[in-house]
């Protein structure tokens, strides 16, 4: 049986931010990678249903969003 491969696995063999959620770009169209499939990343192109399955340099890594403030403007208790 083949051991499962992580996205830690696919971030140190290609050298890339490999990440559940990460943006990408697939010959020039914008994608969000679902999940580790082998050596494999899936990602789901915008407007579509399901992921198809890359190789991690087949993909352009877009710059991650900068995390939400907490506490600023939510509507919370700490507001």
């Amino acid at each position: 049986m083949e051991t499962p491969v992580s996205y830690e696995d696919i971030r140190k063999r290609f050298h890339v931010p490999a990440r559940k959620g990460a943006r990408v770009l697939v010959h020039g169209q914008p994608g969000t990678v679902t999940t580790v499939r082998g050596l494999t990343l899936r990602v789901r192109l915008d407007g579509m249903n399901w992921s198809r399955p890359y190789l991690p340099d087949e993909l352009q890594w877009l710059p991650a969003p900068a995390p939400e403030p907490q506490g600023q403007g939510q509507g919370g208790p700490e507001d």
